[in-house]
């Protein structure tokens, strides 16, 4: 039983706060995500997905050890905030998209952008609930 004199850290979430451990990972994500957003338009790949639980990253043109950083960074604050649940919640997929607006790019000789990018981060719990957050960034500046 949780009272108000324990320490957060003893503390075990409910289910419903999946949705916000979802919509922090999108955010992270699309924060950092400049890289993937460049190889998205060298390789005229508009879409990557990792699976945050098995840290694979797909297609392969994105599995570099930059994007692998990034990637492990969200995956860790997936498992630390999994780690709060109330037994028996769990997460047992989590997966992260990214589709990047690659067809609307420009360069003004100072920077470059590439359109609305959109993030999603979909995470099932064992009872098999989906918790789906999408993340929309209208325009991101990518470097090489």
């Amino acid at each position: 039983m949780e009272t108000a004199d324990m320490p957060f850290e003893q503390k075990k979430l409910g289910r419903k706060h999946i949705k916000s451990f979802a919509s922090g990972i999108a955010h992270m994500f699309a924060c950092s995500a400049q890289h993937y957003a460049w190889l998205a338009y060298h390789h005229r790949l508009p879409t990557v997905t990792i699976d945050l639980l098995e840290l694979r990253i797909e297609p392969a043109d994105f599995d570099i050890e930059r994007n692998r950083i990034l990637a492990g960074m969200c995956q860790r604050t997936l498992l630390r905030n999994a780690g709060q649940l109330a037994p028996p919640g769990a997460v047992v997929s989590a997966v992260l998209s990214a589709h990047f607006g690659i067809d609307d790019y420009s360069e003004d000789g100072r920077s470059a952008s590439i359109g609305r990018s959109v993030f999603t981060v979909i995470l099932t719990d064992d009872r098999g609930k989906e918790w789906r957050v999408d993340h929309a960034e209208e325009r991101m500046l990518i470097q090489s």
